[in-house]
């Protein structure tokens, strides 16, 4: 039996989706594959959209919504840990966003701005949705 969506309107306004952006997040981290990478820092550069349900906010609390302060500390907290490649960054930092079920569907791009010296940055982006 399918599920069906049911779409709150407002005074003939329909939301059609919200969206949580996080653009050109540069955080500095002994990150990478080769061995100059785990010895010296590097930039990357993160650009986050996080779609979500629809909410009616109070306007009260950050309980309310998703808090973008709150997903830069798990980017954070992930770059602490022991990972060779952007593919496996990006797994575990959607991971951790859908732990939040109003969150539908992640973007994210991540690049290395110091990875090749004939390029502005190498990166990688991928988009992931709750089925």
């Amino acid at each position: 039996m399918s599920e069906k969506k049911v779409i709150k309107i407002k005074n003939n306004i329909k939301t059609s989706e919200e969206v949580i952006i996080i653009k050109n997040l540069k955080l500095n981290a002994k990150f990478g594959y080769y061995p100059h990478e785990k010895i010296t820092k590097q930039e990357l550069v993160f650009n986050l959209k996080i779609f979500t349900n629809e909410n009616l906010y109070q306007d009260n609390s950050l309980n309310e919504i998703i808090d973008y302060d709150q997903i830069i500390k798990i980017i954070k907290k992930i770059l602490n840990e022991d990972i060779n490649f952007l593919e496996t960054l990006s797994e575990k930092i959607i991971t951790k966003i859908f732990d939040d079920q109003r969150v539908n569907k992640v973007k994210i791009r991540i690049e290395k701005t110091q990875a090749v010296k004939e390029c502005e940055s190498v990166g990688y982006e991928i988009t992931k949705q709750r089925i």
